[in-house]
């Protein structure tokens, strides 16, 4: 189990699937618990169901992004739970927007990097337009 792996890879899975390549969606839905939310920078809560429908929609939506987590930090842990931070890192040509990030972590042996996400918690580092 390795959870900063599980972090790099969802979020190379994310910036492939905006950018519109042919990346398994079966990896992400695999990923989320089936109570997985995530409150957005905004502060607004969104559930499983909302977050799929929403990123199925946006396959191929940006022709020029890049994403990356840096700084990656282990808050917690148990048999049961992982609670780690990050920062997510998304680049538009000149245009640099940094979000710090909070996950809960299921363990679940069967999932892969052995974890599968419950919440994630974003809170603007550089937002758009700032």
């Amino acid at each position: 189990m390795n959870w900063i792996n599980e972090i790099d890879e969802l979020h190379q899975f994310f910036e492939q699937w905006f950018l519109g390549a042919d990346v398994e969606f079966e990896r992400l839905e695999a990923a989320l618990t089936p109570d997985f939310t995530i409150v957005s920078p905004d502060g607004s809560v969104t559930g499983r169901a909302e977050t799929l429908d929403w990123l199925r929609g946006a396959h191929g939506t940006d022709d020029d992004l890049r994403m990356a987590t840096t700084d990656h930090r282990l808050l917690h842990e148990s048999d049961t739970v992982l609670v780690a931070s990050y920062v997510e890192t998304h680049v538009r040509g000149e245009r640099i927007h940094r979000r710090l990030s909070t996950v809960v972590f299921a363990r679940d042996a069967d999932a892969d990097n052995g974890l599968r996400w419950v919440r994630v918690h974003e809170t603007w580092l550089e937002r758009p337009g700032g």
